[in-house]
């Protein structure tokens, strides 16, 4: 995937402003699967796709990036726009939009042939209702959101929003807000009214254990080959492995990825590659263990990254310091490794600080990954002469108190990056965000931030790094290791079509024996 720059988001707006009219309804796509196969077979109708994950789905959460999500949410919802290889946007629930020529209003017109599941148009209520509801949600980017000011319904299908300031990241926003039924919502969080207008309807949630989808045959656009989507939650990474391995199910999300490596070179089965995750470390500023740099710098020059992205993740995974996309634009790679393994170094800075000895807690977002990590980070601060304890915490438990900036002393949380850039990461990654569990702040830098946001072309490479190196200096919020997110798919399911964020569109794919 060709990664957008900073300013792609801005230059599609003004292409949105020509005329998007002439666009068609192409979907977002990282991967999909067996589209350069000479031999592909035809698609099929019938058929379900069975799909195994090791976490469960999560209502409550369905704006944010969610593991879980991924399978179910971008076949029920539908989103504005999406963001085609290139980084430009394409038509999806919006048929065409216009930005101002100051860029701090641009006007929407929505598809009308669309409906919701409930047999409802959609409307441009909907869109007003659901925008506004993210604004003051949970969501990543949220606070593109609140830059939003007003936003005027001028016609059951159309739309004004007027910003604050130019947002050069909107569509960023409109690609990532599913749009929801203002009439059904209420009922969204806890499953008893999952109302979207995608190519599947919501027909079945037993937490903990399963998920069903059913084709919508109502659907708008070309309705789906595929009859159902059945997803399995899996919490045992041996059973989750047997799973896929066996082809009970089709597709494996967040499987551990030494497992994930087993299939590699397995003809029945295809490695799909999205947009990667970063595991930082977090430390919090106001407990007295950490409350001096040097002892969070120490922290982190006991930490073997190396190891980490190696024993880990092997090949899908790169040892860098740095939160960023490795392959973004400006990506300072001289600071990558800044935190390298110095386990004598993070010995003398312990012992100076008076630190030995010290009791750790480390909070851990309990999948497979992040625990695997945790048990050398805290084989490491041993070595370094802490005494270290991991504190597992089941993904929505940890979400909660992420959100509510309260993870204890120490955390490693897992972020994906969803093709994203650094700008719109500074506000979305909630360990480097205002209200971080890190609990840190500080004028300088908010002034490296704003900075970065409003650097010209030729300054952005200087500020990025500027920004990168007083956030390490910090060690506030250091990066660990940086991962490809990869999805294990079996030949037998074939077309599936992933978005930057790793997000399964089925609406193409079926299945053969």
């Amino acid at each position: 995937m060709l990664t957008p720059t900073r300013r792609t988001t801005l230059a599609a707006a003004l292409l949105g402003a020509l005329g998007a009219t002439g666009l068609t309804g192409c979907t977002s796509a990282v991967q999909q699967q067996d589209s350069d196969r000479s031999d592909a077979a035809e698609p099929v109708s019938g058929g379900t796709l069975t799909i195994a994950q090791s976490a469960d789905i999560q209502l409550d959460n369905l704006q944010a990036s969610r593991a879980g999500n991924g399978s179910f949410a971008a076949n029920v919802f539908e989103t504005l726009t999406v963001l085609d290889a290139d980084g430009v946007p394409q038509p999806r629930l919006a048929e065409t939009w216009e930005m101002s020529d100051d860029q701090i209003s641009i006007s929407l017109r929505l598809r009308s042939d669309v409906t919701f599941h409930s047999g409802r148009p959609l409307t441009a209520e909907d869109v007003k209702f659901t925008l506004e509801q993210v604004a003051t949600s949970s969501a990543q980017l949220a606070f593109i959101a609140q830059k939003i000011e007003a936003i005027e319904v001028t016609g059951s299908t159309e739309l004004e929003l007027t910003f604050s300031e130019p947002i050069p990241n909107v569509f960023d926003l409109f690609e990532q807000t599913f749009i929801v039924d203002a009439e059904t919502f209420a009922g969204l969080a806890d499953g008893t009214q999952v109302i979207g207008t995608g190519p599947f309807l919501f027909e079945e949630w037993v937490p903990g254990s399963s998920v069903s989808l059913v084709r919508n045959d109502d659907y708008w656009g070309e309705p789906a080959y595929l009859d159902n989507i059945e997803i399995a939650v899996i919490t045992d990474s041996t059973a989750l492995l047997n799973a896929v391995r066996s082809n009970r199910s089709q597709i494996g999300l967040g499987m551990n990825m030494q497992d994930i490596i087993t299939f590699a070179e397995d003809p029945a089965f295809s490695l799909t590659t999205t947009s990667g995750s970063i595991f930082p470390l977090g430390l919090d500023v106001e407990n007295p263990v950490f409350e001096t740099r040097e002892m969070r710098q120490a922290v982190n020059f006991a930490i073997d990254r190396e190891r980490i992205a190696t024993q880990v993740f092997g090949d899908a995974g790169t040892a860098t310091a740095l939160p960023w996309p490795v392959d973004s634009e400006g990506y300072p790679s001289g600071l990558a490794d800044t935190y390298a393994y110095d386990l004598e170094r993070a010995r003398q800075m312990i012992q100076d600080a008076g630190a030995q000895g010290a009791e750790v807690t480390l909070t851990v977002n309990a999948l497979p990954q992040n625990l695997s990590i945790a048990e050398v980070i805290r084989n490491n601060l041993e070595e370094a002469g802490l005494v270290p304890t991991i504190a597992p915490l089941d993904s929505p438990a940890f979400n909660e108190r992420q959100i509510a900036g309260d993870l204890g002393m120490s955390f490693l949380p897992t972020h994906g990056l969803d093709g994203l850039t650094p700008i719109t990461l500074l506000d979305r990654l909630p360990s480097i965000r205002e209200g971080n569990s890190s609990h840190f702040w500080s004028d300088e830098y908010e002034r490296l931030r704003q900075d970065l946001v409003t650097s010209s072309e030729a300054d952005y490479a200087q500020a990025l790094e500027a920004l990168s190196q007083y956030m390490l200096d910090e060690a506030f919020a250091v990066n660990v290791v940086y991962v490809e997110n990869r999805i294990v798919v079996a030949g037998s399911a074939q077309d599936t079509v992933w978005s930057a964020r790793g997000y399964l569109d089925a609406k193409a794919a079926f299945v053969n024996s």
